[in-house]
C-alpha cells in the first residue's frame, strides 16, 4: 500500500489495520511483544523399587518423598505399592532428591547417601533402586535437614520451626543442601561448617529451649530445639 492509498483510509479502517486495542496500538507484523503463554517446562518421570539387601522386592513397605535439590519438600510422596515400586510422573527436568521413610520398620543403611540425589531428563524415566535394611537403626535419632535455606525436622516438621526431644535422645542435623551451612547456638555451641552430606550430632543433657541458626545465613535459617524430661 502506497502513502497515497493510506491517506484515503477512514479512521475505522486505519485503526483496524493497525490492530488498535484499549491499551494502545500493536503494529501487525512489526515484532510486537508476544503475549502467548510460555510453553510448559519439559518433564520426565522417576520410578524405583524398594528391595532388601538380598535383592528381594519389598511390597507396600514405607513411603517415598520427592524433594527439591535444595532438600525442601515438594509436598509429593508415594506409598510403595504391593509390587514394591514407586513412581513420580511429570517431574520437571533437573536435579532432585528422594527420601525413603519407614520408621521402626526399615531404613536405608550406610554407606548409601540418603536422601538419594538424582537427575531427571526430558521425556525420559529415571530409575532409582532403593536398598533397605529391616529393623530400627542402631543410632535412631531425631533428624533435622539443613538445606538451602532452612532447617526442618523430618519428614513432617515445618521449616524453621521447633523440634521437641527428650534428654538423651540424639539429634542429627544433616546437610541436604548444595552450599555450606552451620548449626550454631544452643548448649552445643557451634557445629563448624557443614559441607554437602555432612552432619552434626548432639545428645541433649539438660532441659530447656535452645535457639540455633546458620552463621552463613542467619537471616534465613533459624529454629529451636525444646528439650523435655
Amino acid at each position: 500500500m502506497s502513502g497515497n492509498q493510506l491517506t484515503q483510509l477512514s479512521r475505522r479502517e486505519f485503526v483496524s489495520l493497525l490492530g488498535w486495542s484499549a491499551t494502545g496500538v500493536t503494529l501487525i507484523g512489526c515484532g510486537g511483544e508476544n503475549t502467548s503463554p510460555a510453553p510448559p517446562p519439559p518433564t520426565g518421570s522417576v520410578t524405583g523399587t524398594i528391595s532388601d539387601l538380598a535383592g528381594k522386592l519389598q511390597p507396600s513397605l514405607g513411603r517415598v518423598f520427592l524433594l527439591y535439590s535444595t532438600g525442601q519438600h515438594t509436598g509429593r510422596y508415594f506409598d510403595v505399592d504391593p509390587a514394591g515400586h514407586f513412581q513420580f510422573d511429570k517431574v520437571p527436568a533437573g536435579n532432585w532428591q528422594i527420601r525413603f521413610h519407614a520408621p521402626g520398620v526399615a531404613y536405608v543403611p550406610e554407606p548409601t547417601e540418603h536422601p538419594i540425589r538424582l537427575t531427571v531428563f526430558p521425556d525420559r524415566d529415571t530409575g532409582v533402586p532403593v536398598i533397605i535394611e529391616h529393623g530400627v537403626e542402631e543410632d535412631a535419632m531425631h533428624e533435622i535437614y539443613v538445606g538451602d535455606y532452612f532447617f526442618q525436622e523430618q519428614p513432617y516438621g515445618k521449616e524453621n520451626a521447633e523440634t521437641v526431644v527428650r534428654i538423651g535422645e540424639s539429634v542429627c542435623w544433616y546437610n541436604v543442601g548444595l552450599t555450606q551451612h552451620t548449626v550454631s547456638g544452643g548448649a552445643w555451641g557451634d557445629s563448624g561448617p557443614l559441607g554437602r552430606a555432612a552432619n552434626f550430632i548432639w545428645v541433649p543433657d539438660r532441659i530447656g529451649q535452645f535457639g540455633f541458626r546458620c552463621l552463613f545465613h542467619p537471616g534465613q535459617m533459624f529454629a529451636t530445639i525444646r528439650v523435655t524430661a
